[in-house]
């Protein structure tokens, strides 16, 4: 950067520091530094600036900082906010040709290039500078321009650093890494031996650099760009252009290629002499830098609330209020995903919106035309609806004023593509009635925690709001598309990943309003899903059944919308037939009776081309039957089938985002597509404003517990995790009579010649050499080993009935019943998993499990063994007197499975004072029904279980229910605790009664494994699966993601304003942003404290016995979704979409039919004397 030529008699003063300069007035200040923010924080340099005497004295200046990197302004903003100060900072995208030879000695090139732009914190999309901030860089750059500096004014700085990340992070880094400059990748040998240089590529490996070299660089470029779209970044000239990594590569090209490039990057220098590498700030701790807790947490108001609460008398099955706030483990400072909604004391108006005629108003497509339309007319203004109302498309408006009464709008129908209503077309009557005043006046006294408000059901107005606030992503005719409830999904921006199977992965954003403490908040999170590839509906269909065995067509194109290519016109695809166009014939007045193919040759000369693929029934109530050829799948359309295992992993990839990636998308382009940081919709009419900055709440680090093993003391990391070196079980179960069952499945690379090869012994031999290590015992007997020939795959057998029977077959070929099998299997096919487990489990009462690393953990656990326990010091609450810990879950099928496949409950129970063993009772169920139907008899089996081992009966149950939705939990106390306590009665004596103290906790979470992310897909309903993400904001309290650490506990800020509730991350993050469960107390007879029940959730989280890690939801729960998982194995077909019947059923009856099958497939669970009391399900 040059500001001219100075001369001695210019009279500039030179400051040997920033503290001697700081005794005047500056309009600008200019910092200079290397990226490198953990060595000198930028506020720390400046500090002279940012303190008294000289913060009072004198404005703040405005700040130039001349600094790579992305995100390095941010703790200089906050540090001008904390002093009270509104701050200018100027950021710049700097081109100097510069390197630090050695102290002191710096060589300059001929490149001197500046791009300068206005910080705006936590704002990368406003593309337009104020006229105040034209006028200050247009001075700024005449300074620069003056000295000789080529400079150049953007509307928005941020892309242009970020486009400069884009030869720092590739090149730079590549030529850093391998210590050879760039020509080593471009240039050719001397042609002229006088005139030698290196690098060059050598004739040798030049087809390797092309083939391996410049494609890994391509790669690292374009996660670039899926980064930018993240940010907020568009596809355009002035955004980052998906054109951009190409360019980069070839302008490389062109500067490196010639005999006269010398250029060696700063990065790569900075390694050869040993010293600080500059860096590019991209990922790590969101928005670092001081930030300051929200005033409403930090004024005692809270502590003031809940001490109050101690003044309040409650019925014995009121949800209870908090008792107190955590205070162990160390302090930290969080920002939330939540941001605080102002709205004003004044009601809202809700109506009630009918069409008549109903006909074709079921489809939710035909409802957003016909308001679309209504809102497009102009009764719409004129009768004071414009700007003034909130809609869901459907039956709820929501208005800022009173609306006249009676108020109708008639809409002349005609879909977008034709060019207006017909004469005579259908038209449709909009009757909007008025249904009630919503006051806000008593959410504002909710919010405040007034005694009386507690019971105050304050969800009429928080759904109006979320009307009101949904109604710019949700408009009609806007780009965003609507998926569930409150999630929005827009395909301008971030251009979607394929998932394979003709889907596509659409990120977007989720929002709803919650309550909090003195604050009415918004919660916004990102969100993934699966979307339909517009294009050619049968090239689509084949490729998704050809992506997977087993996946079915009829799942894909079921509900999907098409547009025929032969007339032009859209229709939605019923189901798929069972025939094709040459097998299905039909009358025509034209030709008589003809084939599908035959007709549309005959009719629109039109040859098909798959002729043998299934027709499409895009018929009403009468079938019509189209080749899928023809038709073509329009955009815009989620998926709602069940994605297969590929897909599931692909989206697993896609959508696990570091937490700095997903919180700069949220608080950029997710507020800006909301419509929130603009207000846009009809938030001003309703005088509703949204913050554009996170909440900071207080958060704690609680320490991890002791972990006890039979020998040897593991040490747990900051990620929750330990190993098993050195460490014997707690106590060790004995191996006996074991078989292994070697399955052959066509897959001979990975597969074990035959049952006497020599690996397949060695494999054996390191099993048991494994149990013993780890403190079990094993009998020296060798086991039996049989081998099982599986059938080919056949999409006639899409479930692979055939190779369970030979599977069957086999192992009732044993002469003698093992107690364990040790399955090895070649691959991981669902169908054989799913099959073995329910054989093994229902009808043979044979305890299995597939061979892979840490086996021993789970084999120790089947056959009734201990793995670890927590110290003394962890257990003391647990042993103080008899206590049960019980895990409820209830699992239900997913769209794709046969209507009326039931749903499954499990219940899991500690049995022990170890707490180690949690044997399962499960049962099927209504279909869909969320509560447990036969819960009382379940409790009863493990309060029998536990009086059976334990000698005594507990006196105190802890109970953590998972997958129950928040609008249910009163329903849980007012249907299951019943049915609780009513099993406890059956063990009543003449003597005594019967009566623990029981806790019930929520659980609202899913655990991050497989099977259970496929379930996420399909959950769309509030509180099964929050959205609450938090991020430290300094990187000491943070893991080397950006995640907050193992023990993360929040109770403030962000959590119930009356009731005991908390968030707890007690796992350290695999990847991605991680996910605290949300744990809320329903019910307290044992009347816990915030400490105890957050230390003690925390600690029993580290006692998942297949794991040497805390797990994400507390292990009782945890068990509780795998015995529910486990069950699924029995009803595979089912969920599947295959049926004995059909799969096509509909109707009460064939609902009760399904059920019957469901019930033939259970064959009583686990019922086997060998098993049931065992964990079978691990």
């Amino acid at each position: 950067m040059q500001i001219g030529h100075i001369t001695e008699s210019d009279n500039v003063p030179v400051f040997r520091s920033v503290k001697e300069a700081a005794d005047r007035p500056y309009s600008y200040v200019f910092l200079a530094s290397k990226a490198i923010p953990e060595r000198a924080t930028t506020p720390s340099v400046l500090k002279p600036l940012l303190s008294a005497p000289y913060a009072d004295d004198y404005p703040q200046p405005t700040y130039v900082l001349l600094q790579n990197g992305l995100g390095v302004e941010s703790d200089l903003y906050h540090a001008i906010k904390e002093i009270g100060k509104e701050p200018s900072i100027v950021s710049t995208a700097l081109w100097i040709n510069t390197n630090l030879l050695q102290p002191n000695v710096v060589e300059h090139g001929t490149v001197d290039r500046l791009i300068i732009g206005v910080y705006r914190h936590n704002d990368f999309t406003t593309v337009t500078n104020t006229a105040a901030e034209a006028a200050l860089l247009e001075d700024l750059s005449a300074i620069l321009t003056a000295g000789g500096t080529s400079v150049t004014i953007v509307p928005e700085v941020q892309r242009q650093k970020f486009s400069k990340n884009f030869w720092n992070v590739a090149f730079s880094s590549c030529a850093t890494l391998t210590r050879y400059r760039l020509p080593a990748l471009f240039r050719q040998p001397p042609s002229d031996p006088s005139k030698p240089y290196t690098p060059y590529v050598s004739p040798t490996t030049a087809h390797l650099i092309e083939e391996y070299t410049i494609p890994a660089i391509r790669a690292t470029l374009e996660e670039l760009v899926v980064l930018a779209r993240a940010l907020g970044y568009p596809d355009s000239i002035d955004g980052i252009s998906s054109t951009l990594p190409g360019e980069v590569i070839e302008n490389t090209r062109k500067l490196h290629v010639g005999p006269d490039s010398f250029h060696k990057p700063s990065m790569m220098i900075d390694a050869e002499k040993n010293q600080p590498l500059e860096v590019e700030v991209i990922f790590g701790v969101f928005a670092p830098g001081p930030a300051t807790i929200d005033a409403r947490l930090s004024d005692k108001s809270e502590l003031a609330l809940v001490a109050s609460f101690k003044n309040i008398k409650l019925d014995r099955d009121e949800i209870p209020l908090r008792p107190d706030f955590g205070t162990k483990g160390k302090q930290v400072k969080l920002r939330a995903n939540f941001f605080p909604v102002k709205i004003p004391k004044r009601p809202l108006y809700e109506y009630e919106v009918t069409i008549s005629p109903t006909n074709k108003t079921a489809m939710r497509r035909v409802r957003r035309r016909i308001f679309q339309l209504a809102e497009e007319s102009s009764d719409w203004a004129r009768k004071g609806l414009q700007g003034n109302v909130a809609h869901d498309h459907s039956s709820k408006l929501i208005a800022a004023k009173k609306l006249n009464q009676p108020l109708t709008i008639k809409v002349p129908f005609y879909d977008e593509d034709e060019d207006g209503p017909k004469p005579n077309g259908p038209e449709y009557t909009l009757t909007i009635q008025y249904s009630r005043d919503i006051d806000t006046q008593g959410l504002f006294s909710y919010l405040e925690g007034q005694p009386q408000y507690r019971g105050y059901d304050i969800l009429p107005v928080i759904s109006a709001l979320n009307v009101v606030l949904s109604s710019h992503p949700n408009r009609s005719g806007g780009s965003g598309v609507m998926v569930g409830r409150n999630r929005f999904f827009f395909p301008s921006e971030a251009a979607p990943a394929s998932l394979g199977g003709g889907l596509e992965a659409w990120k977007g954003f989720y929002s709803s309003v919650r309550p909090s403490h003195n604050q009415l908040l918004v919660n916004v999170n990102v969100c993934t899903t699966a979307f339909y590839t517009p294009g050619n509906l049968a090239r689509a269909m084949v490729e998704f059944q050809e992506s997977s065995f087993g996946a079915r067509a009829n799942v894909f194109v079921k509900g999907v919308r098409i547009r025929t290519t032969h007339l032009n016109y859209k229709k939605t695809v019923k189901n798929l037939a069972s025939f094709n166009a040459r097998q299905h014939s039909f009358h025509t007045d034209e030709y008589g009776t003809v084939t599908v193919e035959t007709y549309f040759k005959r009719k629109y000369q039109i040859t098909l081309k798959k002729p043998d693929l299934p027709l499409v029934d895009v018929g009403g109530t009468k079938a019509n039957y189209l080749p899928s050829e023809l038709c073509e799948i329009l955009p815009n359309q989620a998926f709602r089938g069940k994605l297969t295992d590929e897909q599931t992993a692909s989206m697993i990839t896609i959508a696990a985002k570091p937490p700095n990636i997903n919180a700069n998308a949220i608080v950029n382009r997710g507020l800006n597509e909301l419509g929130f940081r603009q207000g846009a919709g009809s938030l001003g009419a309703f005088g509703i404003s949204i913050g554009t900055e996170m909440a900071v709440v207080p958060g704690r680090i609680l320490p991890p517990p002791g972990i006890k093993y039979g020998a040897g003391t593991p040490q747990v990391d900051d990620r929750a995790s330990w190993n098993l070196r050195n460490v014997r079980f707690a106590k060790g179960a004995t191996l006996s009579n074991w078989a292994v069952l070697l399955i052959r499945d066509g897959n001979d690379r990975d597969e074990f010649a035959s049952t006497s090869d020599p690996e397949l012994m060695r494999t054996m031999k390191g099993f048991a050499d494994m149990c013993k290590n780890s403190g079990m015992n094993v009998n020296n007997a060798p086991p039996t080993v049989v081998q099982c020939q599986l059938p080919r795959k056949d999409r006639v057998d899409p479930s692979r009935a055939q190779a369970i029977s030979a599977i069957r077959t086999t192992l009732r070929s044993l002469k003698t019943k093992p107690n364990l099998v040790l399955v090895l299997l070649s691959n991981s096919d669902k169908h054989v998993y799913s099959g073995l487990k329910h054989l093994c489990d229902s009808h043979l009462d044979l305890g299995q499990l597939q061979y892979f690393a840490n086996v021993a953990l789970k084999v120790n656990m089947k056959l009734g063994g201990v793995n670890h326990a927590l110290d003394q010091n962890n257990m003391n609450w647990l042993m103080q007197r008899p206590t049960m810990l019980m895990g409820i879950d209830v699992t239900h099928p997913g769209p794709s499975s046969v209507k009326g496949t039931p749903s499954i409950a499990a219940v899991v129970a500690s049995c022990d004072t170890s707490f180690a063993q949690y044997p399962a009772s499960m049962e099927i169920q209504e279909t869909k029904k969320e509560m447990v139907t036969n819960l009382e008899k379940m409790v009863r089996e493990r309060i029998t279980l536990f009086q059976k081992r334990s000698k005594t009966l507990p006196e105190r149950i802890l109970v953590y229910r998972d997958g129950v939705s928040e609008g249910q939990f009163q329903t849980v106390v007012a249907e299951e605790l019943p049915a609780i306590r009513q099993a406890c009665t059956k063990f009543d004596t003449a003597k005594a009664q019967f009566r623990p103290k029981i806790t019930v906790v929520i659980c609202v979470n899913l655990p991050n494994n497989y099977l259970t992310i496929v379930r996420l897909a399909h959950m769309t309903q509030q509180g099964k699966r929050h959205h609450t993400r938090f991020f430290p904001t300094e990187q000491e309290n943070a893991d080397k993601d950006g995640n907050p650490k193992a023990g993360t506990v929040v109770d403030r800020g962000v959590t119930s304003v009356y009731h005991f509730d908390f968030f707890l991350q007690a796992h350290g993050g695999l990847q991605g942003t991680t996910r605290p469960t949300h744990y809320y107390v329903v019910h307290d007879d044992i009347g816990f404290k915030a400490d105890e029940l957050q230390g003690l959730t925390n600690a029993v989280s580290y006692m998942f016995a297949r794991a040497t890690k805390a797990v994400s939801l507390v292990s009782p729960a945890y068990y509780a979704d795998l015995a529910c998982e486990r069950g699924r194995c029995y009803l595979h077909r089912l969920l599947q979409g295959i049926s004995s019947g059909g799969s096509t059923r509909s109707g009460s009856d064939a609902e009760e039919q399904v059920f019957r099958e469901a019930t033939q497939m259970w064959h009583g669970g686990v019922a086997g004397p060998a098993l049931k009391d065992t964990m079978f399900y691990l």
